[in-house]
Order: C-alpha cells, then sequence, then structure tokens
C-alpha cells in the first residue's frame, strides 16, 4: 500500500502544479478547458486509485503459476493450516490404539491448491467419509515430484496403513531432468523499470500484464511444456529413471507391508491429450500390483470448466476433490489385493 501512497502524493504535487499553472491564465477558454481537462483528468485517475485500493485489499484469485498478486493473496488468506513439518494440515500425532492413518502423497493437487478451505480437500473430506476408526493426514507440498514424495514418505514421524500416491502427469520432471530431457516452460516476466514497478507493486497493472500474458507466451510455453512432456514418457532414458523412482516408493510401502493406492490425475485441461501418460502409469503401478484410481476414465469427455478451481487455475475443484474422496474411499474399503507384480 505505500506505493499508492507514493502515487496518491505525487498526484497531489502535479494538481497542485497544474493549478498554479492555470491560475496564471488569464480568464477564457484556454483557462476554462484546462481546469475541465484536469477535472477529468482527476476523476479518471480517482477511479483508478478505488479499483487498485480494492484489488489490493480484496481480490483473491489462486492461479496455476502462483505468479500473481491476487495469488499471493489468496495463499496468505487461504493456506493453513501449516504444521511443523511445512504441510497444509495439522501437526502429526502418534496413532490411537486401532486407529488405521491414511497418509496422503502428493503435489499441489494433493495439497489443496486452489481449495480456499482445508477441509474440502479430498484428503480431508475422505477421513471424514472413513469416520470413526481412521485418520487422514497429508504429506504434499506445491512444486513436489516423485522424488520428493519419495522422501516425504521415508521422513513421516509416524508409519501409515495406507498410502495415497496422488500422482500428476508433470511428476515425472525430475526423472526428465536427470536423463538430460529438458521440459522447459520459461514465463516472461515483465521488460523494462517502469513495467517493471507497475506490474509488481501494483495490483491493477499486475492484473492486466498476466491476463494479457496469459492469452500470449504463457498459453505458446505451456503448449511447448506440454508436448515434451508427451514426448518424455516415451523417452526410454526418461521413463527408466521414472520407473526406478517409482520403484522406491512401492518399495517403501511393500517391506513396511503398507498399502500403497496410486490416484493417476490427468490435466484437467486436456484430459484427451494426457490419456497416453496417465495410461502408462497406470500400466506401471498395475504391474507391480498396485491398487490405482485412474481419474482419466472417470473424467474422459468433461467440460474442463466443471472440474477446475477457476479460468487461470486448473487445479480441481471443490466438487471434484469430493468426487476423489469418494472413489479413494471405495478403494480402501474394499478388500486389499493379494500383492503381486514383479519386485
Amino acid at each position: 500500500m505505500i506505493h499508492i501512497l507514493y502515487v496518491v502524493l505525487a498526484l497531489v504535487a502535479l494538481n497542485l502544479v497544474a493549478m498554479w499553472g492555470l491560475s496564471r491564465l488569464r480568464r477564457g477558454r484556454a483557462r476554462t478547458g484546462g481546469m475541465g481537462a484536469l477535472v477529468a483528468v482527476d476523476a479518471v485517475l480517482a477511479v483508478l486509485l478505488v479499483l487498485e485500493v480494492a484489488m489490493a485489499l480484496f481480490f483473491a484469485q489462486s492461479d496455476g503459476f502462483n505468479i500473481t498478486m491476487s495469488s499471493r493473496n489468496w495463499f496468505a488468506r487461504h493456506w493453513h493450516p501449516v504444521n511443523s513439518l511445512g504441510y497444509r494440515d495439522a501437526e502429526p500425532r502418534p496413532k490411537a490404539p486401532g486407529e488405521k492413518l491414511v497418509l496422503v502423497v502428493g503435489d499441489s493437487f494433493a495439497a489443496g491448491h486452489g481449495i480456499d478451505n482445508v477441509a474440502d480437500r479430498f484428503g480431508d473430506v475422505l477421513g471424514r467419509k472413513l469416520g470413526a476408526g481412521w485418520r487422514v493426514a497429508n504429506a504434499s507440498k506445491i512444486g513436489w515430484d516423485t522424488v520428493d514424495e519419495d522422501k516425504a514418505l521415508e521422513s513421516y514421524p509416524q508409519t501409515p496403513d495406507v498410502v495415497v500416491l496422488a500422482y500428476f502427469v508433470n511428476d515425472i520432471y525430475r526423472a526428465a531432468e536427470k536423463a538430460k530431457f529438458p521440459l522447459p516452460f520459461a514465463v516472461r516476466f515483465p521488460k523494462g523499470a517502469v513495467t517493471g514497478y507497475l506490474v509488481d507493486h501494483f495490483a491493477l497493472a499486475n492484473f492486466v500484464y498476466w491476463r494479457l500474458a496469459r492469452m500470449g507466451n504463457l498459453e505458446d510455453a505451456a503448449k511447448t511444456f506440454w508436448d515434451r512432456l508427451r514426448a518424455a514418457y516415451i523417452d526410454p532414458a526418461v521413463w527408466g529413471e521414472h520407473a526406478r523412482e517409482l520403484d522406491s516408493i512401492v518399495d517403501w510401502c511393500r517391506k513396511r507391508h503398507v498399502r500403497l493406492i496410486a490416484l493417476i490425475i490427468p490435466s484437467l485441461a486436456d484430459v484427451a491429450g494426457t490419456a497416453p501418460m496417465t495410461a502408462r502409469v497406470a500400466a506401471y503401478f498395475k504391474g507391480k500390483g498396485v491398487e490405482t484410481v485412474d481419474l482419466t476414465p472417470v473424467l474422459a469427455g468433461r467440460d474442463p470448466g466443471d472440474m477446475v478451481v477457476n479460468s487461470v487455475d486448473t487445479h480441481a475443484n471443490v466438487k471434484l476433490n469430493a468426487e476423489m474422496a469418494g472413489l479413494l474411499e471405495k478403494a480402501i474399503l474394499a478388500p486389499a489385493p493379494a500383492a503381486s507384480g514383479a519386485d
């Protein structure tokens, strides 16, 4: 808000200078016209200032990239509780006698990116559906991939009875990096000192800039990224590296007799386009004898607008989180199949 104050002070100073200049003119059309123009300009600037203050104080909207001021406002308002492990969840605690612990591990989808109330996240909804004798905890962070999720399992202070691995199709990112198969996503930040200052410090300029960017460079960058991501899944070196990452999670659960359920999430903006990727992941887990809840066939043909948080955040909305919880409830309460597949 300090930057808005600077603008107000600057406008007051400019008005004083303008008024002084107009006062030196003789009465006539020039002076009258000048006063009219000054009033009109001030009216426009006043409206912009009101909009700026309103957006800075009240406009909070998540976006998928978390690069806008409105998204930062959203996180400040909604991203809680955060426990001592850094997860958006209650503090971990030992299991009560007879209690079964479900641990949801994943990235932004599991952490609830875009979900205002943490109680509406699929893991929390699942906990209420399972009822007495069950507890669902969350070990997820934005931007995580399979390697991060594996480390989270190993370091979690309690051994769960069930692990729900929320797999999103960009979880292969680290494997692609190791295999020297770059997955670039170049975001063009504002250039120039003035533009950069306005976009970084003023909510209205920030909103306009990033909305325009989404129709230009961000859309092009996203298309390039998804094309490369599809290619990564059929690259033998990348997939081999990724399979080893997934093996580590499967082996961790198997050695501790922990039931593993893979929740496979396609791109909600393009379910059909990511179907070959989710199919390969589902085939991997099934080959290992791991239970899968593959959302691709469930969501095929649906309007993305009915599934996502908003037009600039393609994470799952509250309704879809509830649906995922229902599918997981059925999977967890069904008898666990006998372990099979290669070790």
